[in-house]
C-alpha cells in the first residue's frame, strides 16, 4: 500500500523552513548611519570663536562659508589639504595681500583641528548651506552626504 501523503500544510511548512534557513547569496550592503549631531550646528560650534570676535553680517557669511569650507576640507585624507589648499589660492582674487591670505590659511587650519578634535568620526560632505540673520540670531541649514572612510582624488 502506498504512503498517505503529508498535507499540503505540512510540506508548505517544510519548505519555507528549508528556505529561511539558507545563508542568502549577496548579502545586503551595510546601512548608511547617520550621525547623532546636526551638522548645522556643529559649524555654528567651530565658528564659535570666531563669531564671538566678529559680529557684523557680512564677516559671519564669511565665517560660516570657511567653517564650511575646513569641514569639508577635514574630511580628505593628511596629504590632500595642502593640495585642496593651493587649489583655493589659485581661486582668491589677485588685490588679496600675503598677511590676508597667511591669516586666512591659518584660520581654515585652526579650523580644521577644531573639526577633527570636536568631531572626529562625523563623515558627511557639506554640499549646500543657507545662513540667515535676524536680530544678531544666526540660523543655518545645511545639505549633506556621507562620505566614504576614504576619499581619493581623481586621476587627471
Amino acid at each position: 500500500m502506498a504512503k498517505k501523503r503529508q498535507p499540503k500544510h505540512t510540506r508548505k511548512a517544510a519548505k519555507q523552513q528549508r528556505s529561511s534557513a539558507r545563508t542568502p547569496r549577496f548579502a545586503p550592503p551595510p546601512p548608511q548611519t547617520r550621525p547623532a549631531i546636526k551638522i548645522s550646528e556643529a559649524i555654528l560650534t567651530l565658528a564659535e570663536p570666531l563669531q564671538e570676535r566678529y559680529r557684523e553680517p557680512h564677516r559671519i557669511q564669511a565665517i560660516i562659508a570657511i567653517t564650511v569650507m575646513a569641514w569639508n576640507i577635514a574630511l580628505f585624507p593628511d596629504e590632500e589639504p595642502s593640495h585642496v589648499q593651493g587649489m583655493l589660492l589659485e581661486s582668491l582674487p589677485p588685490q588679496l595681500g600675503g598677511e590676508d591670505v597667511g591669516v586666512l590659511l591659518s584660520t581654515i587650519d585652526t579650523l580644521i583641528a577644531r573639526k577633527n578634535l570636536l568631531y572626529p568620526h562625523v563623515r558627511e560632505y557639506i554640499l549646500k548651506h543657507d545662513l540667515s540673520l535676524v536680530n544678531d540670531k544666526v540660523a543655518l541649514s545645511v545639505g549633506t552626504a556621507p562620505v566614504l572612510e576614504t576619499i581619493q582624488r581623481r586621476a587627471p
